[in-house]
């Protein structure tokens, strides 16, 4: 799974596979595609909104469908975030760039 992550995104060809959504469409159906049959095992999928238990479970657990799943933990993300503040080397470059716009347009665009 580390190696996953930390060796990034693949852009390629085979991974755009430009071909094959040309051919089935924006909107097509992929899963029954070769492509997809060839490709889809060399991907790491750690989606955490699917429910992997039964179907008895996903009932007792309140029957939620993806989309409620996706939607609660946005709230969560929303509501937990915390914003990491920035170094303060960070901070006066951006200070210093948007103190020489300033300058340069002659106008204030900060009040710091």
């Amino acid at each position: 799974m580390i190696k996953e992550v930390v060796g990034g995104i693949r852009v390629d060809e085979n991974a755009l596979a430009l071909e094959v959504t040309q051919s089935v469409g924006a909107a097509g159906e992929f899963i029954s595609h070769e492509h997809t049959y060839v490709n889809f095992k060399k991907e790491v999928s750690q989606n955490q909104l699917i429910f992997r238990g039964t179907r008895d479970a996903w009932q007792k657990a309140g029957s939620k469908d993806l989309t409620e799943r996706a939607y609660e933990e946005a709230i969560k993300i929303y509501n937990n975030y915390k914003v990491k503040p920035l170094p303060p080397d960070v901070v006066k470059k951006m200070r210093d760039i948007v103190n020489e716009a300033e300058e340069h347009y002659g106008v204030l665009l900060s009040r710091e």
